[in-house]
């Protein structure tokens, strides 16, 4: 059954019809103010839906769904299965058959004499659901302001960490050089102090002496031309060695060398 169709079997003496004078005439103006214009938006969507018997069906049998209740309302879902269990409580909306999990339910118009649309406003105000609470900026009138940091002169001090007791105090500097730099040369700068792990004071420094020669140092020039048994002789004076006839110093009782001596008596 087309949209059409089932609306030109909503005519007078139908009961959608009957379904929508009431709900324009009698019963809307008598609602309290807990029910609102969504409420009677989904019992008009309803009574459009509804073939003439009053059942919200297609005519194939098959109940229309929730769903698409929602997005002829454009509301949401959850909201509109709220209001049609408000109806029901109402008495002017009834499920036939048995309800299941999973399952559409088949809703039919009942055109109640005395709706109990007190018992509609409490089933609402029960099933309300909770928003989601606000930021504190945004709780005052007008939506608030959003929160501000507050702000020195050239963008304040960098944050400085409790001095020791056994340490001077060091002013605001922070204490490492990974601080922050204000910007435009303003505010504090971190130390320049690379390589030194804590700070000693000038009186606790000491001076080393390094060790000294206990005499003037003196660079001694070697003669390679001078006897190796007495370099310190002079080349001029010397006597020639009776075995292997070359210079000597000459020693008195003596006209060879030691060595060549020695190597004659082995």
């Amino acid at each position: 059954m087309s949209t059409d169709e089932q609306a030109q079997g909503q005519a007078s003496g139908s009961v959608p019809h009957a379904y929508r004078n009431a709900l324009f005439w009698r019963w809307a103006p008598s609602m309290p103010k807990g029910l609102t214009s969504s409420f009677v938006t989904v019992l008009y969507a309803l009574a459009s839906a509804a073939d003439p018997a009053g059942r919200v069906r297609f005519r194939d049998g098959k109940a229309i769904r929730i769903k698409d209740i929602a997005t002829a309302c454009k509301a949401d879902e959850k909201d509109v299965r709220r209001y049609i269990q408000a109806a029901i409580v109402a008495g002017v909306v009834a499920v036939q058959g048995e309800q299941r999990r999973g399952r559409a339910s088949l809703y039919v118009l009942i055109l109640s004499p005395n709706p109990d649309w007190d018992a509609a406003a409490s089933s609402l105000s029960s099933t309300r659901r909770k928003s989601r609470q606000a930021p504190p900026w945004l709780s005052e009138k007008n939506g608030g302001v959003t929160p501000e940091l507050a702000e020195t002169e050239n963008g304040g001090h960098a944050p400085e960490l409790p001095a020791s007791d056994h340490e001077e105090e060091r002013g605001t500097h922070p204490r490492m050089g990974s601080g922050d730099t204000p910007p435009f040369g303003s505010g504090d700068t971190p130390p320049n102090n690379p390589g030194v792990a804590k700070e000693l004071p000038q009186e606790a420094a000491e001076v080393v002496v390094q060790p000294q020669p206990s005499g003037a140092f003196v660079v001694h020039k070697i003669d390679f031309n001078q006897d190796d048994e007495h370099p310190e002789q002079p080349l001029a004076d010397f006597v020639r060695c009776a075995l292997c006839h070359t210079p000597m110093i000459p020693r008195p009782g003596r006209t060879t060398h030691t060595h060549c001596t020695e190597r004659t008596a082995s």
